[in-house]
């Protein structure tokens, strides 16, 4: 294959039941990459909608790589990542959409700072609020004062949180390093990510882009996140809620990354201390689900009486909302 030849970028996009997103993603995609040479490989986790088949039909140059079998996240990234050609290649979720220049901004920023291991843009809620992606590292404060925790909620302007969430306070469109962006929309060079053996395939889901900053950051790169490029995530879209499948892989997940930071030592006491921290925070999220969904079919069954509060089906209470910290 000839230089020539070589991608600009591969944009690697993982499905699963995302038949109602992926085709506004990928069309944002192509509508801002006009100057580029882009690949799309979209790694499909044995999604039963028409995930693969909407792909097929609206982007048929497509490289679609069927896992088979719902692999996870970090499994269906490697291996679109494995199929795909392109210098750089950015993880983008399907229920995300590129808004114009960002991808520029981001290929920009990267060519011009070989030191710079990770770039992401900043990520916004469909109602263009701020996403608060670009964060400090996880620590056990951030179960209590995360982005969408109820403390930060009720107090925003506390001190935990605006370290943790030191992404929220900037002004401007200057870029800026920060420790960990999400996954939804992460940009780097595929030799970076090679040298680094792509995600940890130990995460099934949840908590492997922390992972994946660290080791860029520990590799000696910075990771940065560029106000100027700007995405468009319906945050949860195709996870739609939190199912306790997904409660129990948050969790697990969140354990993984500390103990594999912090505690590598599998005698470190610390490692039983965090695994019943995060069992018992799992099982409250988990009790608290039910509850909202007891509360929302007596509502459903009664009309909805006296004003009842309705139920946010993504985030259905303070402790679930919590989840996404």
């Amino acid at each position: 294959m000839s230089i020539a030849q070589v991608p600009d970028l591969s944009v690697l996009v993982v499905t699963y039941e995302c038949a109602d997103f992926v085709e506004a993603c990928l069309a944002s995609v192509v509508a801002t990459t006009r100057d580029h040479r882009v690949e799309l490989v979209v790694a499909d986790n044995d999604s039963s909608d028409d995930s693969v088949g909407v792909v097929r039909r609206t982007h048929p140059s497509a490289i679609v790589v069927e896992m088979g079998s719902n692999t996870g996240f970090a499994r269906a990234v490697n291996a679109a990542m494995a199929a795909s050609r392109g210098r750089i290649v950015l993880l983008l979720n399907p229920d995300t959409e590129v808004q114009p220049g960002a991808i520029d901004a981001l290929m920009d920023e990267l060519d011009a700072h070989p030191e710079v291991g990770v770039v992401a843009p900043l990520l916004l809620n469909p109602d263009g609020t701020d996403q608060g992606t670009a964060r400090s590292f996880p620590t056990p404060a951030a179960a209590l004062w995360g982005r969408r925790s109820p403390l930060t909620r009720l107090f925003p302007r506390n001190r935990v949180s605006r370290r943790y969430l030191i992404g929220r306070d900037r002004r401007g469109d200057g870029s800026f390093a920060v420790d960990w962006v999400s996954g939804a929309c992460l940009m780097a060079r595929r030799e970076t990510a090679l040298a680094l053996g792509g995600l940890d395939e130990g995460f099934f889901m949840h908590f492997e882009d922390a992972d994946f900053c660290h080791r860029v950051k520990d590799s000696g790169r910075s990771v940065i996140c560029v106000p100027a490029a700007q995405v468009v995530h319906a945050e949860g879209g195709c996870r739609r809620g939190w199912p306790a499948s997904q409660v129990g892989h948050f969790h697990y997940g969140a354990y993984r990354y500390w103990t594999k930071h912090h505690a590598p030592q599998p005698w470190n006491p610390l490692r039983l201390v965090a695994a019943f921290a995060l069992a018992a925070r799992a099982g409250g999220v988990l009790a608290s689900n039910r509850m909202s969904r007891r509360h929302a079919s007596d509502s459903r069954h009664t009309g909805n009486p006296l004003g009842s509060p309705r139920i946010d089906v993504r985030h259905p209470d303070p402790l679930t909302r919590a989840m996404d910290s």
